[in-house]
């Protein structure tokens, strides 16, 4: 009997000990709303995945850190009512947005209209800001005092230093993770869930919904793939370009296995935006 409760108790202890070393989401830093990730290696890209995926990577990063949550109308609307939308160069008010346009008329003996309001649509304040254009994107993170995120910035929190395919490992993505394959025409702007929801889809360093929502654009200029050089660390971006980056899939996105995975890397004209391109900021 002494020397099988030795067999016993000696696993037993590397077991606990091992579970006892493992990281939970709730350990990583936060600070100010934005979750610190710490320097080091990962690896970025997907050599079996779409030709500008290629080649998977080794990337090092200094610390940084990034918002927990995607920009909520709330947010934005604030935003918009201390900088205006000039040309509406940041933001497209219309039946699909989750910000609104208050149109404000002028006080007695006053000819001229007041600047417009804008405020988040009723009942979805916490909702992602949508109909942003990488422009407005990028102001808003200045005006906070903030960034964009780099791509591989972006693709770290999104991915940890594991390789796990989604935010939230590898099993594939269901309804309690990941909110796309969304219909509008029979959910209307309940194809989108609050910035705080779906926990479970969380990145390895708990930042929300980085699979599905919005679209999120990120600072860099779109390139075809990562190489030449891919020893350059983090990438060697270009400086100009036609097209800007984002990533995450959205709620539109059908193939939610593909598109929504964190290597996936989408391309648009920095002037556009749709009804599922939204943003976080990085530090």
């Amino acid at each position: 009997m002494k020397y099988i409760y030795s067999y016993f108790i000696i696993p037993f202890c590397f077991i606990f000990l091992t579970c006892c070393a493992t990281v939970s989401k709730t350990d990583w830093q936060e600070r100010d709303g934005m979750v610190v990730i710490p320097s080091g290696l990962f690896n970025m890209g997907l050599d079996n995945g779409e030709p500008n995926e290629r080649p998977e990577h080794e990337t090092y990063l200094e610390t940084f850190m990034i918002d927990k949550y995607e920009v909520s109308a709330k947010d934005f609307a604030e935003f918009l009512n201390e900088k205006g939308n000039p040309e509406s160069k940041y933001f497209s008010p219309d039946s699909y947005s989750t910000i609104v346009v208050a149109s404000q008329k002028a006080g007695s003996g006053e000819t001229a209209e007041k600047p417009e309001t804008f405020l988040p649509r009723k009942g979805f304040e916490q909702f992602p800001a949508n109909n942003v254009s990488w422009f407005g994107a990028y102001t808003y993170c200045q005006w906070k005092e903030k960034r964009l995120p780099t791509e591989a910035e972006w693709e770290k929190a999104a991915r940890g230093d594991d390789k796990r395919v989604y935010p939230w490992g590898n099993s594939m993505p269901d309804a309690q993770k990941a909110q796309y394959n969304q219909d509008w025409d029979a959910k209307g702007f309940d194809v989108l869930v609050p910035v705080t929801s779906l926990p479970d889809g969380s990145s390895y360093y708990n930042v929300h919904n980085l699979a599905g929502n919005v679209w999120e654009w990120v600072d860099d200029w779109y390139r075809q793939n990562y190489c030449p050089p891919c020893e350059t660390s983090p990438l060697d971006e270009p400086e100009y370009g036609n097209f800007k980056i984002l990533r995450g899939g959205s709620w539109y996105d059908s193939h939610g296995e593909l598109v929504i995975r964190s290597t996936y890397r989408y391309r648009m004209d920095p002037k556009d935006r749709y009804l599922h391109t939204g943003f976080r900021c990085a530090k």
